[in-house]
């Protein structure tokens, strides 16, 4: 192969599909002369302000705002269409301590469409106080529900397991020394009945660590 070859194979190859290539630049310069030329405009969503990553052993225990106003800025082909279900923010708690703390919102708690960019989220900033948790085991009580002709059958009662985790403030364990189930109806009074139920918190900061449900098992009487 003469030296000659390499640069004669390049200038073939450069050559193949020309014409789709010519195109193809022209549509892409127009479709950026499209864009860099439109009119940039402002809109506004209202959307949900969601916290994540609240740190182990720790909850939130005040009512931080949970909707923000996001104003937005971008081409008017971007943002007419638009949709609130396309943005979304949030607050990473990971850095969270016990406390009262302030997180500030920007743009970098928003997520929005390539393209558009936020100009401002308000409040610019939201009051968050986490509290350190407890996890204790809480004996589980079944609620049997049919009235009183069912209950009057009822024999015994056996739950499994009889407790669950709590992970809880340390003042709402002393107010639910016991948890019950979802009401539990019989499907029949005679023999014995098996099902599984739900086990139901009450206190506003309580959540069960792992499964909630247990399988509850009622005898009745002959």
């Amino acid at each position: 192969m003469s030296a000659a070859d390499p640069f004669r194979l390049l200038r073939r190859l450069a050559s193949q599909n020309l014409g789709l290539k010519v195109v193809a630049l022209v549509l892409a310069v127009a479709a950026w002369w499209f864009v860099a030329g439109e009119s940039k405009v402002l809109v506004s969503f209202t959307i949900p302000l969601e916290m994540r990553n609240v740190p182990r052993g720790l909850t939130i225990t005040n009512k931080p705002e949970r909707q923000v106003e996001v104003r937005l800025s971008g081409a008017s082909s971007l943002l007419s269409g638009m949709r609130s279900s396309e943005i979304s923010a949030s607050v990473d708690l990971t850095a969270g301590r016990a406390g009262r703390q302030y997180f500030t919102l920007d743009d970098r708690v928003a997520r929005v469409p390539p393209g558009v960019k936020v100009q401002r989220i308000y409040p610019p900033s939201i009051e968050v106080v986490l509290d350190r948790t407890d996890r204790r085991p809480v004996a589980v009580r079944a609620r049997i529900g049919g009235g009183a002709a069912v209950q009057k059958r009822v024999a015994k009662v056996e739950i499994d397991p009889p407790s669950v985790e709590v992970e809880a403030l340390p003042e709402e364990f002393a107010r639910m020394p016991v948890l019950y189930t979802e009401e539990v109806v019989p499907e029949r009074t005679d023999g014995a009945y098996s099902g599984i139920a739900r086990v139901e918190t009450r206190e506003p900061h309580a959540k069960i660590v792992g499964n909630p449900n247990v399988r509850v098992k009622i005898e009745f009487r002959k």
